[in-house]
């Protein structure tokens, strides 16, 4: 019987944003295996709060499962105080709490056969995990540093870029650090592998595990959208290029498209545009059938890192889908898509269009997606990988 303890900055239940689905489908590939006991202790933020009763009952009487109320907010004083006084990067402290910590040091030494850490700013808790656990797993959602530094590129005012350049290559120490010191690595991104087997060879792809799904019967005409939280700068940076660039050379060549956008936290500045065809749902209830009901996918990131879930999720029901090539990192490139990949305004603007106004071509290419996504992202082909992966 292995014993397996997993500790993550969230509830992965109800998993509706990227990280508490990666979170809920490695925890539902683990139960798949025989013989394993799993301990899994989980953040419940005030940005990510959660009611534990909305946790699954099938998998919770699986599951020895503990949460800790934390205020893991970013504040003002807190971040200049990490400026100026260490070289630790904000966002891995903001998630080492005392309560957690507590918690931890109440099992006895290598109690556990192996421990995975859900991402790297859960790294702070590496040296107890190292004493809790035989073999401690580091599972990588993203490079996180990779994120940052995107984002400073992206960005013009002069001390922002400062700080986000500063705290980028915090991070990017913290998690070589992280993967040295850590026995083995898990990544759900074959780029990001290779960044981490330079620092440990001992490191593994293993993709997410995607439930199957009930494709769309047909693609709304002349419909656009994007679903995805704007409290991630990413996600915001992204969401202000298509808007500001690309939708109006959209409405100049069809003026009768709409966009639609849904997702929590959406900003102030963000707001419908009736005259401009552009709609704000906020949090909506359903996100698949928010997606079945707006036509496109559309994903155009200019930072990120890892993959992106939501391209998963919409390739998992066939909804079609329309990139940037940083949105499709870790799944798709230019020398290999099943979607169309634009990083120029007007390219951007250009193959949507020519999904829009061929929704049974749109809709084609979402069922080859399909095919081809859960060809590698089957629950299947992650557990024999997860098999593979764990220590002799």
């Amino acid at each position: 019987m292995k014993k397996v303890l997993i500790l993550a900055n969230k509830v992965p239940y109800p998993s509706k944003d990227g990280s508490s689905i990666a979170m809920a489908r490695m925890l539902e590939s683990l139960l798949s295996i025989e013989d394993i006991d799993i301990t899994y202790g989980a953040l419940n933020t005030i940005k990510h709060k959660k009611d534990v009763a909305d946790f699954p009952k099938d998998i919770l009487d699986k599951v020895i499962f503990t949460s800790f109320e934390v205020d893991t907010s970013p504040k003002i004083i807190s971040g200049i105080q990490n400026l100026l006084f260490t070289n630790k990067p904000y966002n891995s402290i903001r998630f080492f709490v005392n309560s957690m910590r507590k918690w931890l040091l109440t099992f006895d030494d290598y109690y556990f056969d192996h421990v995975i850490i859900e991402g790297a700013f859960m790294g702070d808790y590496l040296p107890i995990a190292k004493k809790k656990g035989k073999h401690v797993i580091l599972r990588s959602h993203n490079l996180e540093h990779v994120i940052w530094e995107r984002i400073a590129d992206n960005v013009g005012d002069p001390f922002r870029k400062f700080y986000l350049n500063l705290q980028a290559s915090r991070l990017k120490s913290f998690e070589e650090h992280l993967t040295k010191q850590s026995d083995s690595i898990w990544s759900i991104s074959p780029v990001d592998a290779a960044w981490f087997k330079g620092w440990n060879i001992h490191t593994h792809h293993i993709p997410v595990a995607l439930e199957d799904g009930v494709p769309v019967q047909a693609i709304v005409p002349m419909r656009c959208f994007h679903l995805g939280a704007l409290d991630w700068e990413p996600n915001l940076q992204g969401i202000e290029w298509f808007l500001s660039l690309v939708w109006p050379l959209v409405l100049d060549m069809r003026p009768e498209a709409e966009f639609h956008m849904a997702g929590n936290n959406t900003p102030e500045h963000i707001k419908s545009q009736p005259e401009n065809k552009v709609t704000v749902h906020g949090r909506v209830s359903n996100a698949e059938s928010f997606s079945k009901s707006h036509g496109i996918s559309i994903i155009p990131l200019l930072s990120g890192s890892g993959i992106r879930i939501k391209l998963l999720e919409n390739a998992r029901i066939a909804i079609p889908v329309i990139s940037t090539t940083v949105g499709a990192e870790g799944v798709y490139n230019r020398s290999r898509s099943m979607i169309p990949l634009a990083d120029e305004p007007l390219d951007f603007a250009e193959k949507l269009v020519d999904l829009l106004d061929h929704p049974e071509k749109a809709k084609q290419m979402g069922l080859c997606l399909q095919n081809d996504i859960m060809t590698t992202y089957s629950m299947p082909s992650t557990i024999k990988l997860i098999d593979s992966a764990w220590p002799l």
